[in-house]
């Protein structure tokens, strides 16, 4: 059988077998239940001082199918359980036991092989405070609901995570500087805005021209949003502006999906049913592709303008690449460090009323970030292992930087050196790749991302795969590398200096686009379904493939607009509403983790993980983070850098040009 008949056979057989459907657990009763929390408002306003405490319960268990080392398991572990506790209401019930029952049903620390307790420093001591106070108390009131409620006779060792009261010391301790500083700095953006905006409408020319003025005027923020770029490359590939606003609310919609296994839900088993879907398991597995599109945008935009700047001015400087990196710190640092200090301050947060699951959505946050965010300051929390990260999607934020930083290196190079773009960029092409698979074979990790209920707890801070794969630059750098030769040949294509028709290399990948797409997208399922041992060389080769097709396609994609004139969809991408909703996209990136887990706050005690229930969250959190975008681009984003600019790069651009 000829190659080509082969491989569309298989693409064939991989559509088909998408229509199959796995048998779930959908509907089944877990008993004991994984998530069972007591009425959380009943519980704070009924008893004083309303104690509330979350407990990590775990159990023996000689099953351990989620750490199958063949194939991806997704569901919970179900000798791990998440309990929401009223001390008052444990108090009553042990109360009633006499001494010898008490003893009975206290259960001594249980050794498991998986993380189910993060530690942080900052919560050491309040922690230790309450289990010495209710560890013991909380652990026989457990195991007389697991007999009473559920006739069992299997014991579990509970562990206190945290607890919450209504004691006033404790509440007026977490308002503290950073709050204040919070809320100062807020204040003085919006006051700025509104009172610059008065001062533009009605203020004399002279006072007009004001750079703060000029910064914080909400009629010129707005016209700088909706201002179309007139250049010749913008003409060219416009468009990115409009897909950048597609996959961010993709990437919204992902981490909306996340939630349902990250907190407490009514009935987990809907979650596992569903992720028992072949289809589900590879729409998952595309979250990974969304970042290589974003990687990959940056790398065309930068070669992009770098060879058109160097073709008009071939006398660079230094200064040019450095001014390139502080205008990007100028843009991203603003937005990014005034929402890491709002997760800092958390809960304290005026207005914010903490909700039965405000402890995993907000405080936990805040006791991280307090503990480690200065990794994030330093955009060095993507090379953290092993531990819930401080405003979660900042690793992509310090891994974006580190990729831009080094690209800023090789372009850097390649002024100075033109002859080695070529070799150069197919040597970087190829370090990463081989990096990420010494690493998947030394640690034996699974070739796609691998999305597990039971990490899902930790927001997969543990999972092998995320931290050493996912997340760090240097195993991600292959897709700026794609991007700043997409960005080359686009350069080389318009300058009538190449004529990619003739390349043989161009030809067979460009047939080889869409099988590879489709082998790509509709794979993965089949590591969650069939045993592949791992290492393997087959876990190795699919996952050179899973790491390279979406940067692969995006790069062909990009390749084949520019060679080709814009359609319909093209040219609706590239308009004036698409490209101004384009510029919210960072702060929308920003700040809709944080709005999310204060959504998540103010939700019931147990989430239903229904699928309307699901939409109306995604829903939600898109039109408000868009809303709220706006707001943070006109007041926040904008006027500062506007004015860091002003003050700091204009004038030591001007100090220069009169020392000249």
């Amino acid at each position: 059988m000829p190659l080509r008949c082969k491989l569309l056979s298989g693409i064939l057989w991989l559509v088909l077998h998408q229509a199959k459907i796995a048998v779930g657990s959908s509907g089944s009763e877990i008993v004991p239940p994984i998530f069972r929390y007591d009425d959380f408002k009943a519980c704070r306003q009924v008893n004083s001082p309303g104690e509330f405490c979350y407990v990590r319960i775990v159990l023996e268990s000689k099953e351990n199918a989620v750490d199958s080392p063949s194939r991806i398991v997704p569901n919970f572990r179900r000798n791990l359980l998440d309990w929401g506790m009223c001390i008052a209401d444990c108090q009553r019930e042990v109360g009633l036991l006499d001494e010898s029952e008490r003893e009975r049903l206290f259960q001594p620390k249980i050794e498991v092989n998986f993380t189910y307790m993060v530690s942080m420093a900052v919560t050491h001591e309040q922690l230790h405070n309450y289990q010495s106070k209710y560890g013991k108390l909380i652990n026989i009131c457990v195991n007389n609901r697991m007999e009473r409620d559920y006739q069992l006779s299997q014991h579990a060792y509970s562990e206190i995570e945290h607890c919450v009261t209504n004691d006033p010391l404790v509440t007026r301790s977490d308002f503290d500087w950073m709050t204040v500083t919070f809320l100062v700095i807020g204040v003085t953006l919006i006051g700025s805005a509104v009172g610059a905006s008065v001062v533009d409408l009605l203020g004399g020319a002279t006072v007009k021209d004001h750079i703060v003025v000029s910064a914080f005027s909400i009629r010129r923020n707005w016209a700088r949003l909706t201002e179309v770029n007139t250049s010749k490359i913008y003409k060219d590939i416009g468009y990115i502006d409009g897909l950048r606003v597609f996959i961010n609310i993709y990437v919204l919609l992902v981490h909306c999906i996340l939630v349902v296994g990250a907190v407490p839900t009514s009935d987990p088993s809907i979650a596992e049913g569903l992720l028992q879907y072949r289809v589900i398991q590879n729409i998952t597995a595309t979250a990974y592709q969304t970042v290589q599109f974003f990687i990959v945008i940056t790398g065309i935009l930068l070669m992009a303008n770098f060879m058109k700047d160097l073709e008009d001015k071939p006398q660079l400087s230094f200064e040019y690449f450095w001014k390139k990196i502080i205008n990007r710190w100028f843009r991203l640092c603003p937005v990014y460090y005034y929402f890491l200090l709002m997760s800092m301050v958390g809960h304290a947060l005026p207005g914010v009323e903490l909700g039965p699951l405000g402890y995993k959505a907000v405080v936990m946050e805040r006791n991280i970030c307090r503990e480690r965010g200065w990794k994030n300051i330093l955009f060095v929390s993507n090379l953290t292992n092993g531990f819930v990260p401080c405003f979660l999607q900042g690793w992509y934020l310090g891994a974006d930087q580190q990729m831009f930083l080094g690209a800023i290196l090789v372009l850097t190079v390649i002024w100075k050196y033109p002859k080695s773009i070529k070799p150069m960029l197919v040597v970087l092409l190829v370090i990463p790749n081989v990096i990420a698979t010494v690493i998947t074979h030394k640690l034996g990790l699974e070739s796609v991302i691998p999305i597990r209920l039971s990490e899902l707890k930790f927001l997969l801070s543990f999972e092998k795969w995320f931290f050493h794969i996912y997340q760090p630059s240097y195993v991600t750098a292959h897709s700026i590398i794609a991007g700043m030769i997409a960005g080359y040949l686009y350069h080389e294509t318009k300058r009538g200096r190449l004529n990619l028709d003739e390349s043989k290399l161009y030809a067979v990948l460009r047939k080889i686009t869409v099988p590879i797409t489709v082998i790509g997208f509709l794979s993965p399922c089949l590591f969650y379904e069939f045993d592949f041992p791992r290492p393997s060389w087959t876990v190795l080769l699919h996952s050179i493939l899973y790491r390279n097709y979406g940067a692969f396609v995006a790069c062909m994609c990009f390749i084949h607009w520019f060679r080709s004139q814009p359609g319909s969809i093209r040219r609706f991408l590239a308009s004036r509403p698409m490209a101004s909703l384009g510029k919210l996209s960072y702060s929308v990136y920003v700040l809709h983790v944080p709005l999310l887990r204060l959504m998540v706050n103010n939700m019931p005690t147990l989430m239903e993980a229904t699928v309307p229930s699901v939409g109306a969250l995604m829903l939600r959190l898109v039109v408000l983070s868009y809303a709220l975008g706006l707001v943070v681009y006109l007041v926040l984003e904008q006027p500062t850098f506007q004015l860091l600019k002003h003050y700091i790069l204009d004038r030591s651009s001007n100090k220069v040009k009169k020392a000249e």
